[in-house]
């Protein structure tokens, strides 16, 4: 950690931009988080994702056609924000044919760490009217062991920005990343790029839990630099409890796999079906978060209501979770006996 007063001195000599919710106003009532791919060519410490499973791609991704993809959002209805992320979003197999048929009708946003040169083509190609969003992650520790990793980092962001993008910066706040943030921000910064976000880490380093962990001067530097008014709401307010109360996720909010199976949210369990066969559903009303820690803050805040769930309510969804959380185990216990018996399996359930 830097000397705190070298900190504060810093902190002092910063314009603070104007802070707000960088959540998307006026976007489609319905959202899809589509965790697309797993394969990534970063490795990050401070990633939730094992580096066993960005080493290599999933064997669904790809599977669906770009245009069968399209169809089965077009096919209920429906305007979507499609949301997608990874592993890393533009190594998707022809990922600049699937924004362009997705945004025929529909909406994207991105999570990137831009470090693939399809980007260029994206930005030619997709209309930037169509992309909400584009969530462009630094990684710093991983630009800096790549030769000229920071110059073609903004190379690419500055393109997208003057294409008409609405494209951020994202700088998490990794505790070993405290001693060199705010030269930084104020690098980028000079180098033209508008919108700078600090991203609230949450996880263990070192053995402390974050963010609960930060020292007062880590948190003043935060406070000072941080645009999106949701990542001090996280840090100050631990907005991650929304436990019992009604939330929009499975009616109007879906996460998506690789394979195409929807849950209810990126927290959350409970199946809805697979939307890639067609064999799914959509819930019918709002229904309680059943859980007393949300893994994405970001999901509850837009999408739980003020407002508390019935006792049974609560009861059922804390049953179905559970329900959800051990059905793999059967499954896979299942599959065995049906594979020795030379049946099919879908879902842990004989067809």
């Amino acid at each position: 950690m830097e000397n705190p007063c070298k900190l504060k001195t810093e902190t002092r000599n910063y314009s603070q931009p104007s802070r707000a919710s960088l959540e998307v106003v006026g976007a489609p009532e319905y959202m899809m988080g589509w965790h697309l791919n797993n394969l990534c060519n970063f490795q990050c410490e401070y990633c939730f994702c094992s580096k066993d499973t960005l080493s290599r791609e999933h064997p669904d991704c790809g599977k669906y056609s770009q245009q069968h993809i399209a169809k089965c959002f077009d096919d209920t209805g429906k305007m979507w924000r499609i949301h997608m992320s990874g592993g890393e979003t533009f190594l998707y197999p022809r990922f600049v044919e699937l924004a362009e048929v997705l945004t025929e009708k529909h909406y994207i946003s991105i999570n990137t760490n831009l470090s693939t040169p399809n980007v260029y083509e994206f930005a030619d190609v997709i209309p930037p009217e169509k992309v909400l969003t584009i969530n462009a992650a630094l990684h710093i520790m991983e630009r800096n062991k790549r030769k000229g990793g920071q110059e073609k980092y903004i190379d690419k962001f500055l393109y997208l920005q003057d294409k008409g993008f609405d494209i951020r910066l994202e700088y998490v706040t990794y505790p070993p990343l405290f001693h060199r943030l705010v030269k930084d921000i104020e690098h980028f910064r000079s180098q033209g790029i508008k919108v700078i976000n600090l991203k609230i880490f949450r996880g263990t380093y070192r053995g402390k839990l974050y963010p609960e962990s930060y020292t007062n001067d880590e948190k003043l530097v935060i406070n000072s630099y941080a645009v999106d008014t949701r990542e001090i709401s996280i840090l100050e307010e631990r907005k991650v409890n929304f436990f019992g109360m009604l939330c929009s996720a499975g009616k109007k909010s879906f996460r998506l796999d690789v394979s195409g199976q929807l849950t209810r949210c990126a927290t959350l369990r409970k199946e809805y079906g697979n939307f890639f066969t067609g064999k799914y559903y959509f819930g019918e009303s709002p229904v309680p978060c059943p859980v007393k820690e949300c893994g994405c803050s970001y999901e509850g805040m837009r999408l739980v209501q003020n407002q508390k769930g019935s006792a049974f309510s609560i009861f059922k969804e804390r049953v179905l979770e559970e329900y959800f959380r051990i059905r793999p185990l059967i499954s896979r216990k299942v599959l065995g006996i049906v594979n020795k018996e030379g049946g099919r399996v879908f879902n842990g359930e004989s067809l």
